[in-house]
């Protein structure tokens, strides 16, 4: 599921950055629809949920990091399968890699209280400068509960917090849960002129891999 987002390498950083989500609703709409529904989404007002005493946002501990990949993958199994082949479902981001965000502070989880547990997952990294919202999901069954815009809030800190200008993603422009649900936190679609170097190339490397680049946006929300 990686492939979805983006993909990294090392940069001279020490960050990770890129060299080229939330489950709010499950309805999907057809592409010709897509941009209405997006100028829709950016005009509502954006109330954050209060989140429910059962769940926290927090950094991960480190006997956490193993049960990050599997919600990956369980959150990957709502999209439709001509959107994400099934040859694509089962590749996930590694252990090395949430461990090596968790080390460096870009790994936020939402935790199920009752049982101790994370139930959603957002990972940040650096595309040309500014922070990257790389990989956000959330269990099916703890959907619909704000863990998505609160997982979002917590990366939009983090990338204030170290003075970046804004805060960049990709994501599917036709799926009500994918672009809409990210209009509606701030963030607007940016057009093939205003997309970095790097997103454009991300967006290239994620056609390689089998996703229709018509159905594929990168966004913005900026912080200055």
């Amino acid at each position: 599921m990686a492939l979805v987002n983006s993909t990294m390498t090392a940069s001279s950083s020490g960050f990770l950055e890129v060299s080229s989500s939330s489950l709010e609703t499950r309805q999907a709409v057809v592409p010709e629809q897509s941009d209405r529904l997006l100028r829709a989404a950016r005009s509502e007002r954006v109330t954050l949920p209060e989140l429910s005493s059962e769940y926290q946002i927090r950094k991960p501990r480190a006997d956490e990091i193993a049960a990050l990949p599997a919600i990956e993958v369980a959150a990957g199994e709502v999209f439709p399968v001509e959107d994400i082949p099934p040859e694509l479902r089962a590749t996930g981001l590694s252990l090395n890699t949430f461990q090596t965000a968790a080390d460096e502070g870009r790994l936020f989880v939402a935790i199920f209280l009752p049982e101790a547990r994370p139930v959603g997952l957002a990972l940040a990294t650096l595309v040309d400068g500014s922070a990257h919202l790389y990989e956000m999901d959330v269990l099916p069954a703890h959907a619909r509960r704000g863990l998505g815009a609160a997982l979002v809030d917590a990366v939009v800190d983090w990338a204030r917090s170290r003075d970046f200008p804004s805060v960049t993603l990709t994501t599917f422009r036709h799926l009500a849960w994918n672009a809409p649900f990210y209009a509606r936190q701030g963030f607007r679609p940016l057009t093939d002129l205003q997309r970095s170097p790097g997103l454009a190339h991300l967006l290239t490397e994620e056609a390689e891999a089998g996703l229709d680049p018509a159905k594929r946006l990168a966004m913005r929300l900026d912080l200055t």
